[in-house]
């Protein structure tokens, strides 16, 4: 009969959990069943847990899926600066079409944000933007970028990495004047994200504006989402058409015009304004050269006539193909502070006793490590073993520190993964719970905002570790690998697919640690370079890092 008694139980708990909604997820679960006459249901609090900040320095940034972009003041992170460096790419014929009479008529660049529709508002269409912080903006410089990237190393073979802290590097290696119209202040010196889509009207053969004669408004030639959208400079292009010219052959293979035209380095920096931050579309991205011509024409009588036409090269910011050649694009994410002062985020905190602030930042930042049921020769491990337990649930609750945090930069999530081999926990991988906000909404890392009316306490992230802790505890080895918290913001399916696969970004300088160095970090980190600051295990009073596990046990 216990073991019905059992079942009942637990389909009791199955039940109140999934008609939880997602900060309802966490709620103890203990207070809100009713026991059966021979079960309790009980909580016990790991005692055996230190948490500590851990830096972790410069991180290969090639080919990030989502381009950090912008600057902005992260209050205890001090001056965040995400620049990036990205090659375009051609195909054996891109540039078939051009004659010597070509003469470009403008350049512009095109990169979407993630973005979801929103409204439409006298005749305009509004979107929601997706991994935007802050309301400013930041200065922008677009430079020719002039040092080659390459994929590996011709004398090893082997993969090359570029570095986060390479900005320096870049800087030494612009080729001419600023590209993007420092007269538009909107494109240079007041960048700022747009949430409205971008129309682009046809144009006739003098490049005028065509107007439709019925609706007497411009013909739309072709409508994008919101973006990035800078006017660049046309001389360096029209010296490009020149050699094109003098070396068509040449130019059809798309190594070769990698190496001729080495990418574009966006480079941005501080205002006087508090600053913005977002995560672009690069690979959705492109550099468009429009230009007029002369062709030869046939007209009415036959006669060959010129005609000047208005063409367009498209040169993308991601991998392009055909029947003949085939080139992999890189692209760089860059990091660099707005000062020189060593931040409370890039100090290692202590590994023996804990700290009562853990600093968690993306980019080249740091990790929360989880020293969990390690002390003592496994102490509490042997005795939760020796417990016979019935896991329900496993809750890890961090709180916010509120007051070194602005509100409106608060990560919307966080990531919770195996710090000693890098791999997301099985609880992760095993979600797949999911609403139009979120995924994996019960393994959680989403943070709960206080809310005084609804009675949440809030400014929590609560990670759901349930499967873990079982393991841990029916596994009789005498180790429990470290855990970490890195910072993320919202999944996207790009990110989740780069999480579930465990695909990690290789670390400038190894981290030591009890079993094995640690070599790299979770994609997710590097590709959001913002903070948050969290109470560790060291605080005082209810804001304490906690881990809470619910358990049913049988009356004797």
């Amino acid at each position: 009969m216990k073991y019905k008694s059992i079942i009942k139980a637990l389909l009791t708990i199955t039940v109140v959990a999934g008609l939880q909604s997602c900060d309802k997820d966490f709620t103890e679960i203990g207070s809100e069943i009713i026991g059966d006459n021979d079960l309790n249901i009980e909580t016990y609090q790991v005692k055996d847990i230190i948490s500590y900040t851990q830096p972790y320095g410069a991180v290969d940034t090639k080919n990030l899926i989502s381009m950090p972009f912008g600057s902005i003041d992260n209050d205890e992170f001090g001056r965040v600066n995400s620049s990036f460096v990205t090659q375009v790419t051609s195909s054996s014929s891109t540039f078939d079409a051009i004659n010597t009479s070509a003469v470009i008529d403008s350049v512009y660049v095109y990169i979407p944000y993630y973005s979801v529709y929103d409204k439409v508002e006298n005749d305009v269409t509004y979107y929601k933007l997706e991994n935007v912080v802050g309301e400013g903006s930041f200065n922008l410089e677009v430079y020719q970028n002039d040092y080659f990237l390459s994929e590996v190393n011709p004398g090893t073979g082997q993969a090359l990495a570029y570095y986060s802290d390479w900005s320096s590097i870049f800087d030494a290696h612009k080729k001419g004047a600023q590209l993007n119209d420092v007269n538009k202040i909107q494109q240079s010196r007041e960048v700022s994200f747009t949430k409205r889509n971008i129309i682009i009207y046809k144009r006739d053969k003098d490049g005028n504006v065509v107007i439709n004669e019925e609706t007497k408004k411009p013909e739309v030639a072709e409508t994008l989402s919101p973006g990035l959208w800078l006017d660049l400079d046309t001389a360096p292009f029209q010296s490009m058409f020149t050699d094109i010219l003098a070396n068509k052959a040449s130019f059809k293979e798309p190594s070769y015009f990698a190496n001729y035209f080495r990418g574009l380095y966006f480079k941005a920096s501080a205002n006087s304004t508090k600053g913005l931050f977002g995560m672009i579309n690069l690979a959705n991205g492109k550099l468009v050269i429009r230009y007029k011509q002369e062709v030869d024409d046939a007209n009415s009588q036959g006669e060959i006539v010129k005609k000047t036409v208005y063409n367009s090269v498209t040169l993308p910011f991601s991998n392009v193909s055909d029947t003949n050649n085939y080139q992999r694009t890189i692209n760089v994410s860059l990091n660099s502070k707005g000062n020189a002062d060593v931040l409370p985020s890039e100090k290692l905190g202590n590994k023996e006793l804990g700290d009562d602030r853990v600093y968690v930042k993306g980019g080249e930042g740091s990790v929360a490590v989880i020293d969990l049921l390690n002390s003592n020769d496994f102490e509490e491990l042997k005795k939760l073993r020796e417990m016979n337990m019935m896991i329900n649930d496993a809750i890890l609750t961090v709180h916010v520190d509120i007051n070194a945090m602005n509100k409106n930069q608060i990560p919307k999530r966080l990531y919770l993964y195996n710090y000693d081999n890098g791999l997301p926990l099985s609880d992760f991988l095993n979600d797949n719970s999911v609403n139009t906000e979120y995924s994996k909404l019960t393994f959680g890392g989403i943070y709960q905002a206080a809310n005084a009316e609804a009675g949440i306490s809030g400014n929590t992230y609560k990670f759901r570790i349930t499967e873990y802790l079982r393991a841990l505890v029916k596994n009789q080895a005498n180790k429990s690998p470290k855990l970490a918290i890195s910072a993320t913001n919202n999944y996207n399916e790009a990110m989740l697919l780069t999480i579930s696969n465990g695909t990690m970004n290789k670390l400038k300088l190894p981290i030591p640690n009890t079993i094995e160095e640690v070599k790299a970090v979770p994609t997710v980190a590097t590709m959001f370079p913002l903070g948050t600051v969290l109470h560790g295990t060291k605080s005082t009073g209810k804001e304490k890092m906690t881990l809470q596990i619910y358990y049913t046990k049988i009356k004797k």
